[in-house]
């Protein structure tokens, strides 16, 4: 072959991605993924499924001991699919065994969701359906945003925040990492929630919440009473 006309080999193939995790957060991620038109699912790695399973016709491949025979053939790209929902922990893991295979996890946001320009996502963040994020929002690593979620302008989310469908945050508030927003819950502007808060379906946050803190569903922060329950 000519020279001139040779094309090169690179080293890996960056349209290639796998998701780990095959739950059923994995099967809204595969939709985004394929509707997003960017990349091309390789195959789910699952510790706790069989090869030869398939999830919304992805062939499941293995577990972790996949990931050194995926990485030789050029597979750069993953999504972290695991929820961990009530244990961040779970989620954080996943996140430091891909990094450790050599895998990079690209943001992920879904065609019908809207992210400002000037917003900021880092690695491994999914942001599904119809959610928005806001002008020069700041989302942190691994966080995963459901479907009908808005993060207003100027909001700060730590890593591995986890923000359930219809959440509405409002402008300059802070998320900490490791934070679970319930369903249609409601931050307002301004507020500053701590770090490895649970806060309740529907519940609506008023005032800053300390670091630690569970709001149940439906409560108004801060409530009434004096009582606050810590997690443990």
């Amino acid at each position: 072959m000519d020279e001139k006309t040779r094309y090169p080999k690179f080293a890996y193939d960056a349209t290639k991605i796998i998701v780990y995790g095959g739950g059923g957060l994995s099967k809204m991620i595969i939709e985004s993924v394929r509707v997003l038109g960017v990349y091309q699912i390789v195959g789910i790695i699952d510790d706790n499924m069989q090869e030869g399973e398939d999830v919304l016709g992805s062939p499941v491949l293995g577990g972790a001991e996949e990931l050194p025979k995926l990485f030789e053939e050029g597979v750069r790209m993953a999504v972290n699919s695991v929820g961990g929902i009530g244990n961040y922990k779970v989620r954080l893991k996943v996140f430091h065994t891909l990094a450790d295979a050599g895998f990079v996890c690209p943001p992920i946001v879904h065609p019908t969701a809207h992210v400002d320009p000037s917003a900021r996502l880092e690695a491994g963040v999914l942001v599904l359906a119809q959610s928005y994020v806001s002008g020069n929002a700041r989302v942190g690593m691994g966080t995963l945003i459901n479907n009908s979620v808005v993060i207003s302008h100027d909001c700060v989310v730590g890593a591995c925040a986890n923000f359930s469908p219809g959440a509405m945050i409002a402008g300059d508030v802070i998320i900490g990492d490791f934070t679970q927003v319930g369903m249609n819950a409601t931050v307002n502007i301004g507020v500053h929630v701590g770090r490895e808060c649970l806060i309740g379906n529907g519940a609506t946050i008023k005032e800053d919440v300390p670091d630690g803190t569970r709001v149940f569903a439906g409560q108004v922060w801060p409530p009434l009473h004096t009582s606050r329950e810590r997690i443990v």
